[in-house]
């Protein structure tokens, strides 16, 4: 059987009865063109044929023929050249902001102590910790009789301290945004309402007088011509500089952020280093500003007895910062390095706005950036040296994030606690000095602080490790000197509260003794073992060649490479060696850690003594040797020490090493046995006594302790 072809021929009135086979109607549209030809060649056909395929004749029928035809566009013209050409874009006015203008931000906690409370900073702020730090930032008012001179107004400083300010231009137009995490840190046009970018350039050289007359006769220009810039309906009737209010200018500065009509731009100096530029406070305590050498003196807060950056040199963050702002001019959203506390004091000028983030929503408002920089930029690039993100507050609140504010006035302090992010902005002219400082209750931040820098091979600015066993050697001294005189020292009573069995600091010395003991059970079983000399890390801290991290308890090293160390984590990435060829660098065995432990505990007293002979046997540093006369001589003014025979337990390394031989641990224990004689040594020594810790006699004496 076959299939029979059937001709059929239809009229042209039939035409639009045709239709495509199912499966064959074309998806997508086109435009049928016009092909030039050659009017000589011969394959030439009329402009009809040309376009359709039909004769002039059949005009009825190719129209019928287009029309069963839906994806053929019908009335296409081809654009003239003056159409091809790219239109200019049109500046189109932004939206109203999206944000409520009656948004109100919860404002940060005002405290006014007394002259007694003022007297022990450390001990105040601590005091205001349980109810400040959930708003992650506080303000202080000092009392009346604090009014410490103001250095920054000496001519020296005032005229011949040169700095170069950084230009901050607003509201600036981008197609490719880059967006910088200024936090350390990390779309529809609804989502993108309330974050702008800022360009930060560097600007020229500026003394604090001459920035003065440039930032008085900006705020004078800008708000007095208020209209004529903005050109707006909506914009509010223009204000004489002196009529102006925080609210005002925190009005503007908020238009600026979330809704920008034009571009301006702002001066601001940021970390200044007091060491080279100047610092508003004295630096040394004459007799007519001696009652400003406290520690709410910036130049001595990093280095108060109670903060754990004194035990150590850390310069890179005990030295204190100045910023020098103008009106409308910005700190952009940050942490604190190494998630320290800071203290800030604003000498001279027009008020200071922040804005604050506690530690305790620091996860929602790193998504919360990290959300913003994908929906306006895409991915984001590891480096970028582009327009900085702003963030406006009000906008992080309606994300459900609490943000405090806080208004200082100048002559207040301002308290930034740990683990904050924070942003300002300045009234007007003003200088502000800032200053770093750890207490004990810091720890278990900048344990956090290390690891987060480790994940991201960020290098940290102090050596944690070092830092925390420097204090447990002060704490373990404090509490040995207590054991031997009984006498309750401001000292021991510091460290007494966060020692013992469940202290604070117990506690935090035993999770890192842990966290030590299972590296070393699971990574480092097989490598041949060395402990640490003292010329290891006498220099420079030594850093994990992979994460950077800090190396001071425990490194790997391979004979390939002296100067290459890496972690424990990392050991294998150290290099390509077999493991036969590395060792394992260790500063303390578990046994002597344990050991740490006991000592802090305060169950044995001996266990203390130990300690303090192998500290100082092994980790006694030519740093460390020459800070403990100044550290000695910084508490006699604040505090008396008994100087008992438990000073040559601590000052090994020191002259009288070489020349007498120190106690025996069997004669300090005999204390417990009785001996009067014994009890005698331990009194603590007068100036009118003949001891041998009192001069050179000690020669003369130490063959009779070496009989004894």
């Amino acid at each position: 059987m076959g299939i029979e072809s059937v001709s059929t021929y239809l009229k042209s009135g039939n035409m639009d009865t045709i239709s495509a086979p199912p499966g064959f109607v074309s998806q997508t549209s086109f435009v049928l063109r016009n092909v030039p030809r050659d009017k000589e060649s011969p394959r030439s056909v009329s402009r009809q044929e040309q376009t359709t395929g039909f004769g002039t004749d059949d005009k009825d029928s190719c129209n019928m023929f287009l029309k069963s035809r839906p994806w053929i566009v019908h009335g296409h013209t081809i654009p003239s050249s003056e159409a091809l050409r790219p239109k200019k874009t049109e500046v189109r006015r932004r939206r109203p902001l999206k944000v409520s203008e009656t948004k109100v931000l919860e404002e940060a906690p005002v405290f006014n102590p007394t002259e007694e409370e003022f007297r022990d900073t450390l001990s105040y702020i601590s005091s205001l910790r349980d109810r400040a730090e959930p708003y992650g930032i506080c303000c202080v008012v000092p009392p009346p009789s604090w009014k410490p001179p103001c250095l920054l107004k000496e001519k020296q400083i005032w005229e011949a301290s040169t700095f170069f300010p950084q230009v901050q231009l607003f509201g600036i137009q981008t197609e490719n945004r880059k967006i910088k995490k200024e936090v350390d840190a990390d779309s529809n046009d609804a989502a993108s309402e309330g974050v702008q970018l800022c360009r930060v350039e560097r600007g020229p050289g500026y003394t604090l007088k001459s920035f003065k007359n440039f930032a008085d006769t900006y705020k004078k220009s800008h708000f007095g011509m208020k209209d004529e810039v903005l050109g707006s309906e909506n914009s509010s009737p223009s204000l004489k500089p002196n009529e102006l209010i925080v609210a005002d200018i925190e009005k503007e500065y908020r238009q600026i952020v979330e809704s920008p009509l034009i571009e301006i731009g702002v001066l601001y100096g940021n970390d200044l280093d007091t060491a080279t530029f100047g610092s508003g406070f004295p630096l040394s305590a004459p007799s007519e500003s001696s009652k400003y050498s406290s520690g709410w003196n910036l130049n001595s807060t990093a280095k108060l007895p109670g903060s754990l950056l004194s035990l150590e040199d850390c310069e890179s963050v005990c030295v204190p910062r100045l910023s020098v702002g103008m009106c409308l001019s910005s700190q952009f959203w940050k942490s604190e390095k190494e998630r320290l506390y800071s203290l800030c004091y604003l000498h001279v000028g027009a008020p200071r706005v922040w804005y604050s983030v506690a530690g305790c929503h620091r996860s929602k408002f790193k998504a919360a950036m990290k959300s913003f920089i994908l929906e306006m930029s895409g991915e984001q690039p590891k480096k970028s040296h582009n327009p900085v993100m702003m963030m406006s507050p009000y906008q992080l609140s309606v994300e459900g994030i609490p943000v405090t504010r806080c208004v200082q006035h100048p002559g207040q302090y301002v308290i930034i606690f740990p683990g904050s992010y924070y942003s300002a902005f300045d009234c007007g002219f003003n200088c502000l000095e800032k200053a770093n400082f750890a207490p004990l209750d810091w720890l278990p931040h900048g344990d956090i602080a290390v690891q987060v820098n480790q994940e991201m091979s960020k290098t940290s600015l102090i050596s944690y490790d070092k830092l925390l066993f420097s204090a447990a050697r002060e704490a373990v001294k404090c509490l040995k000197e207590y054991g031997l005189s009984k006498k309750n020292t401001a000292c021991y009573t510091r460290w007494n509260d966060s020692c013992g069995t469940d202290g604070l600091f117990s506690n935090i010395i035993k999770s890192r003794i842990k966290l030590e003991k299972n590296r070393r059970e699971f990574l480092i079983s097989s490598l041949e073992s060395q402990r640490m000399d003292k010329s290891y890390d006498a220099v420079n801290k030594r850093e994990c060649c992979v994460c950077l991290g800090d190396l001071y308890l425990s490194a790997v090293n391979c004979s390939c490479s002296a100067d290459r160390y890496s972690c424990l984590n990392h050991m294998r990435k150290l290099c390509a060696c077999p493991c036969d060829r590395k060792s394992f660098l260790y500063r303390y065995t578990m046994d002597e850690l344990n050991l740490l432990v006991e000592a802090l505990e305060g169950k044995k007293l001996s266990s203390m003594f130990r300690w303090a002979g192998i500290d100082q046997k092994f980790c006694a540093s030519p740093a460390t040797t020459s800070s403990k006369p100044e550290e000695d001589k910084g508490k006699e003014t604040d505090e008396v020490t008994p100087c008992n025979i438990t000073r040559k337990d601590v000052a090994a390394g020191t002259k009288d090493q070489t020349r007498v031989k120190a106690r025996s641990l069997a004669d300090i224990l005999n204390v417990k046995d009785g001996n009067n004689d014994a009890k005698e040594t331990l009194k603590s020594c007068s100036k009118k006594s003949n001891r041998p810790c009192d001069n050179d006699s000690s020669e003369a004496n130490a063959p009779k302790k070496q009989k004894q």
